[in-house]
Formats: C-alpha cells, structure tokens, sequence
C-alpha cells in the first residue's frame, strides 16, 4: 500500500512537471519558473505597446529640454492630464 502511494504520488510531481508554465499563476511556489510569457509597456513614450517602439516620441512634456537629442531619447517621460 504504501508504494503505490508513493508510485501515485510521484506520477502526480512528474506530470506537474511536464506541463508548460502560463506565468499567470503565480505564487511563492512559482518563483523559480520560467515561462514563455511576454509583456508590454504602455507608457508616454509608447501609448500602443508595440515591440521596439519605446523612445520613438518627439513631442511631449519634455520636448523643450530634449530638442537637440531626437527621436530614440526620453522626450515624453510624462503627460498631461485634463482635470
């Protein structure tokens, strides 16, 4: 009896294993895991979140003081908003 608990018990570890990882779960249990998970920033400097298109701004709150760096550099680090 106790090593077909043990056998169960382990086939349950192995198959925790085997499956993939979402990273939506998240806990202390899963701080070691990695997943295929990818994020986005949605930020002043790039309001769509698209891949590669952080920096690309050339009007903003900054624009004054950031004039001679161009497009690449943080020229909108912030917005205004309407009250």
């Amino acid at each position: 009896m106790c090593g077909l608990l043990f056998f169960l018990l382990s086939f349950n570890d192995l198959s925790a294993q085997t499956s993939s990882f979402n990273g939506i779960d998240m806990g202390m249990h899963s701080l070691m895991r990695l997943s295929e998970a990818e994020s986005r920033s949605i930020s002043p400097e790039n309001f769509t979140g698209e891949k590669g298109k952080g920096g690309m701004a050339i009007q903003g709150t900054g624009a004054n003081a950031a004039r001679d760096l161009g497009q690449g550099w943080k020229v909108s680090p912030s917005v205004h908003i309407k009250a």
